[in-house]
């Protein structure tokens, strides 16, 4: 069975992290993993994250049945770690007030991003909610936009976006900011290309112009979509964290990051 590691510090936005693994552990059929790293003894730190858990009687997360990690060392590398060990997912907040705060936009969002091993869902700091564990698992995202780089192989992150738009019951967009020398309807046609060959009928293929950090975290909020799904770059030309942020920084849209292959 695979896992959905929740990455939690404790901070403010450690319930949300919480809430968000366990619904998609529950749509994926995955086991749940609490990950906390921490300098303190191990006992102690997974006796605190225990009670910290006890505490979220209305999410229906069980203590008892936890698989809760405590780990010391760098933040990034023991995720790392955690996460190459069959996870099919890793739940994290995009603010705390520890190790985890600056994860996707600092030094350690280059370590970590650039070479997760598995697709990273990131909690903007926000009260929205894009999964509901209640009565039965829902996803409730609305659209799904899959924000397509076309200098990359784009089929995991096509597949997983395919796969989240099917379980929220909602449409899946794809679109790319073009550069300046790639005509808008040629732009149109790669994408149009890339969809084909995923099996894909895309709701709509949308092409912007501009820089593409701010036209992605611009077009979430236009089209509405809940989640947006960006591909991780196989050799980096820039931070990976830069169009992660700027859609968080919205605080309307989730990201989840897909490393290529």
């Amino acid at each position: 069975m695979s896992t959905v590691i929740a990455a939690i510090d404790l901070g403010p936005s450690s319930v949300r992290v919480l809430q968000h693994a366990a619904g998609f552990a529950r749509l994926l059929s995955a086991r749940l993993e609490v990950l906390h790293v921490s300098g303190e003894e191990r006992e102690f730190v997974q006796s605190r994250v225990r009670d910290f858990c006890a505490r979220l009687g209305p999410y229906e997360i069980d203590p008892a049945g936890l698989d809760i990690v405590a780990r010391s060392g760098t933040v990034s590398d023991t995720i790392y770690r955690e996460a190459n060990n069959n996870a099919s997912l890793v739940v994290m907040g995009s603010r705390g007030h520890r190790g985890l705060a600056n994860l996707f936009l600092g030094s350690s969002s280059k370590a970590f991003l650039a070479n997760a091993p598995c697709p990273v869902l990131l909690v903007p700091p926000t009260d929205v909610d894009i999964v509901n564990i209640a009565d039965r698992p829902l996803l409730t995202c609305g659209p799904v936009l899959a924000a397509i780089d076309l200098t990359e192989a784009c089929r995991p992150q096509l597949r997983l976006a395919s796969e989240c738009a099917a379980i929220a019951g909602q449409p899946l967009l794809l679109m790319t900011v073009a550069p300046a020398k790639l005509r808008v309807d040629d732009a149109t046609v790669m994408l149009r290309e890339r969809a084909h060959r995923a099996g894909l009928r895309p709701e709509a293929l949308i092409v912007r112009r501009g820089r593409v950090a701010e036209e992605i975290s611009r077009c979430a909020l236009q089209e509405g979509a809940g989640l947006v799904v960006m591909g991780l770059r196989s050799r980096p030309r820039s931070t990976p964290g830069l169009i992660a942020a700027a859609v968080l920084k919205t605080k309307r849209a989730f990201v989840l990051a897909v490393p290529g292959g």
